[in-house]
C-alpha cells in the first residue's frame, strides 16, 4: 500500500482531471489508496443482461473525467509515480492561452451536493444543454440541496424549474424540481 502524500492546504485546488479508457474509478481508487481527495459523479444505469433481465448499475456519469483536490505540484508528483494516464483538462483564455481548468472550491463542493447526492433524483447535462445566461442567481434555503448556489431555470423535459450547478465546459447537474419557496434570489 502506497504512503499518504503530504500536501499544503494553501496550495490545494479542484483540477478538471481526464483519464484514457474510462479509468476514472481506477484513478480515484488509487487517489483514494494515497490519501488524496478526489471526485467521480455517478449515476444509476438499466443495463440488459445476458439472460434477458435488466439490472441497475453505478458508472461513471462524465465519462473519462475525475475532479482532484490537490496541489499542482501534488498532482505532477502522482503523476509520474502513480498514475501516469491522469491528464490535466485544459481550457483556453479570452485571451488565447491554454490554462489548466480548475473549479472553484464553493462551486465544486455545490456541484458535489447535488451530483453526490443518491436519494434524489438529477438530470445530468452537457454544457451545450444548459444556456446560463437566462435565470436568477439563487440559494437553496431549504430541503436536501439547502445551501447550494446556481442558476434556477428551466430544463428541457421537466416540469417545474431546477437548481443547476454548471462546471464550464464540461457539465452541469440540475437538482430535481425544487419549488420557489425553496430558493431566495442572490446577487
Amino acid at each position: 500500500m502506497a504512503e499518504s502524500l503530504t500536501n499544503t492546504d494553501e496550495t490545494k485546488h479542484w483540477y478538471v482531471m481526464r483519464v484514457t479508457y474510462q479509468r476514472e474509478l481506477s484513478a480515484k481508487k488509487k487517489l483514494d489508496t494515497i490519501g488524496v481527495e478526489s471526485f467521480v459523479p455517478m449515476k444509476s444505469v438499466k443495463r440488459l443482461m445476458a439472460n434477458g433481465k435488466t439490472t441497475n448499475k453505478e458508472e461513471s456519469a462524465l465519462h473519462n473525467y475525475i475532479f482532484v483536490h490537490s496541489s499542482n505540484e501534488k498532482i505532477d508528483e502522482i503523476k509520474q509515480n502513480y498514475i501516469p494516464w491522469l491528464r490535466y483538462a485544459m481550457s483556453h483564455t479570452s485571451e488565447g492561452n491554454v490554462i489548466k481548468m480548475i473549479v472553484p472550491d464553493k462551486q465544486m463542493y455545490d456541484f458535489i451536493a447535488i451530483a453526490g447526492n443518491d436519494n434524489e433524483k438529477i438530470t445530468y447535462l452537457s454544457h451545450d444543454e444548459v444556456a446560463l445566461a437566462a435565470g436568477d442567481c439563487v440559494r437553496i434555503i431549504n430541503g436536501p440541496f439547502k445551501g447550494v448556489e446556481g442558476k434556477f431555470i428551466k430544463v428541457k423535459k421537466q416540469r417545474g424549474r431546477c437548481v443547476v450547478v454548471r462546471i464550464d465546459g464540461i457539465t452541469a447537474v440540475a437538482t430535481a424540481t425544487i419549488p420557489a419557496r425553496f430558493v431566495e434570489k442572490i446577487l
